[in-house]
C-alpha cells in the first residue's frame, strides 16, 4: 500500500508540473535511475509513475533519447462519451485557482478575507438591492424564461448606462451569466484550439484557465504602471497573428494599474493596423477612488474591433451572476446563437436589476460604495506604509479592489500565505495570475471585501507574520 501511495505521489507531482507548464512541452524527463536516486525511491516506483503519464498521453518515449513532455493537443470530438477525453482534454490544462479561491470561506468560515475580489456584505446591505429582489419574487412572471439575448428592458438600461456612441441599440447587448460566461462565449467564437491569444501578464486567473482549457496558446504581453506595453505588442504582431487580445485596461486585476489615455489610442491604432480584435474587460470602471478613469477602449473604438465585457459582480455582488457583452450587431447575433446552448440567464435577477436601474438606484449605491472603499483602502494603505521597513513595496491603486504588494526577496509568498491562513487571514499569491506557478515576489490584497475593523485586525496579523518571517527566513 505504501509503495502504491508513493508512486501515486510522484505521478501527481510530475503531472502537475507538466500541466502547469513548469515542465514545458518538449522538456526531457530524467532517466528512471537518476530520478529514483534524486528522490530516494526505487527505480520501479519511477517506472510505474512514468507508465501512468505515458498512458495518459502527456509524456512519450523517443528511441535512444529518453522521455519527453508531449503537447496536450485536444482530441477530435468523440462519437460517444469518452470520460478519459473529457477529464484530461477539457479540465486538466489549468490549475483550479477558482475552486481554491472560492473554497477558502468554506474551509475557514471565520477567515479575514483579503483573497476574494468583491464588495463584501456591508456594501450589499447598504445598496437596497435585496428589496428589489423581494418585490420581484412576488411577480409570477419572474419565474419563467425571458429572451435568450436578455431581458429587453435591462438591455435598454445598459445602453443608457454605458453611454457610448458605438453602442446605440439594445440589439448590440447580450446578457450573460457573469462576465466569465461572456468571455467564454467570445473566446469560443473568435478562436479555436491551438490558436494564439494575447493577454497582458499578470492577468485575471479566470481568463487564463478559460483560454488554456479551450486549448488556446496564451502569449503574454508585459505591462507597467501605464498599462499594457504596446511597443512589445507591436513586435509580437509583426511575427504572429493571434486571434484576439484580452485586456483589463481600467483598474487592472491584479495590479490595480490603469492604461493611460495615450496607450489606449496607441493600442486601438495597432488593432486597426493589424485587424486585431480586442476583448475589453471593464468590470472595475465605476469603482474609482478619486477621479474617473480615461474613456473605455470601446468608447474610442472607430473600427468596431473592440468587444466590451462587464458585470454586476463588482458593481453589486458576485452571486448575482449577471454580466453583459456589447459589440457590433453581427457579433451580438452570433453570441446570442451560442447563448441558446445555455437557454438564458436567470429572469428574476434580470427583472430586479431592470427595476433597480429604472429607479436610478445604482448611481447613489456606487457613490456610497466608493466612499466605503476609499476608507477601507486608506486603512490598508496605512498598514502597508508601516510594513516598508520590512521591505514591502506597493503602488496606491486609483480604483478597483486591490493592492498589488511586492515582498522582500527572502519571503516566500506561498509560505507567508500558509502562515497567515493559520492565523485567520487569507490573500492570493501573485503566481495565481501567471501562466504557471513560479517563484515571484507578489501578493494581492483585496481591500473591499471586509469591513474597516477587520482590515485593521487582519493587517496587524500579516505584520506579525512578516516580522516572524524576517527572523525565520521563510
Amino acid at each position: 500500500m505504501g509503495r502504491k501511495a508513493l508512486y501515486t505521489k510522484i505521478y501527481n507531482q510530475l503531472r502537475y508540473q507538466i500541466l502547469s507548464g513548469e515542465l514545458a512541452i518538449g522538456s526531457p524527463l530524467p532517466p528512471e535511475r537518476k530520478l529514483a536516486m534524486q528522490l530516494g525511491v526505487s527505480r520501479n516506483t519511477i517506472v510505474r509513475a512514468y507508465a501512468e503519464l505515458e498512458a495518459e498521453g502527456i509524456i512519450a518515449s523517443r528511441m535512444g533519447s529518453g522521455r519527453y513532455v508531449e503537447a496536450l493537443t485536444p482530441a477530435p470530438a468523440p462519437a460517444r462519451i469518452d470520460w478519459h477525453y473529457h477529464t484530461l482534454g477539457t479540465l486538466a490544462p489549468a490549475p483550479s485557482h477558482m475552486a481554491e479561491l472560492l473554497g477558502v470561506t468554506d474551509k475557514y468560515p471565520d477567515i479575514i478575507n483579503f483573497a476574494h475580489g468583491d464588495g463584501g456584505k456591508h456594501t450589499l446591505e447598504s445598496s437596497g438591492f435585496p428589496d428589489y429582489v423581494k418585490s420581484t419574487a412576488e411577480q409570477l412572471h419572474s419565474y419563467y424564461f425571458t429572451s435568450v439575448q436578455g431581458l429587453p428592458e435591462l438591455r435598454e438600461h445598459l445602453v443608457s448606462w454605458m453611454d457610448m456612441e458605438q453602442i446605440s441599440s439594445p440589439e448590440q447587448v447580450v446578457i450573460t451569466s457573469g462576465s466569465q460566461e461572456g468571455l467564454y462565449l467570445i473566446a469560443s467564437l473568435l478562436a479555436r484550439p491551438g490558436d494564439l491569444v494575447l493577454t497582458e501578464m499578470p492577468t485575471y486567473f479566470g481568463s487564463l484557465q478559460l483560454f488554456q482549457s479551450l486549448g488556446m496558446q496564451v502569449v503574454p504581453v508585459p505591462m507597467d504602471a501605464d498599462g499594457l506595453r504596446v511597443d512589445v505588442l507591436e513586435r509580437i504582431l509583426s511575427h504572429c497573428r493571434p486571434r484576439f487580445l484580452y485586456t483589463v485596461p481600467t483598474y487592472h486585476n491584479p495590479t490595480g494599474w490603469t492604461m493611460s489615455a495615450i496607450r489606449r489610442k496607441q493600442l486601438l491604432a495597432l488593432s486597426e493596423k493589424y485587424g486585431l480584435p480586442i476583448v475589453e474587460d471593464d468590470a472595475y470602471r465605476h469603482l474609482h477612488l478619486d477621479k474617473e478613469p480615461p474613456p473605455a477602449l470601446k468608447a474610442l473604438d472607430h473600427s468596431g474591433h473592440v468587444v466590451y465585457l462587464n458585470t454586476f459582480s463588482k458593481l453589486l455582488f458576485p452571486g448575482l451572476r449577471i454580466g453583459w457583452v456589447a459589440a457590433n450587431r453581427k457579433l451580438a447575433q452570433l453570441l446570442t446563437r451560442m447563448k441558446e446552448l445555455s437557454i438564458t440567464t436567470n429572469t428574476l435577477g434580470q427583472l430586479a436589476l431592470a427595476a433597480y436601474l429604472r429607479n436610478g438606484a445604482l448611481r447613489p449605491h456606487l457613490e456610497n460604495a466608493r466612499l466605503q472603499y476609499s476608507e477601507q483602502a486608506a486603512i490598508m494603505e496605512s498598514h502597508l506604509d508601516r510594513f516598508s521597513p520590512l521591505g514591502i513595496r506597493y503602488e496606491r491603486p486609483k480604483g478597483g479592489f486591490y493592492f498589488w504588494v511586492s515582498l522582500p526577496e527572502e519571503i516566500n509568498p506561498r509560505k507567508l500565505m500558509a502562515r497567515c491562513l493559520e492565523r485567520g487571514v487569507s490573500f492570493t499569491c501573485g503566481d495565481m495570475f501567471l501562466l504557471r506557478e513560479a517563484e515571484q515576489p507578489y501578493i494581492r490584497l483585496c481591500f473591499t471585501h471586509e469591513r474597516s475593523e477587520k482590515i485593521d485586525r487582519g493587517m496587524k496579523i500579516i505584520a506579525e507574520v512578516l516580522q516572524q518571517g524576517k527572523e525565520l527566513q521563510i
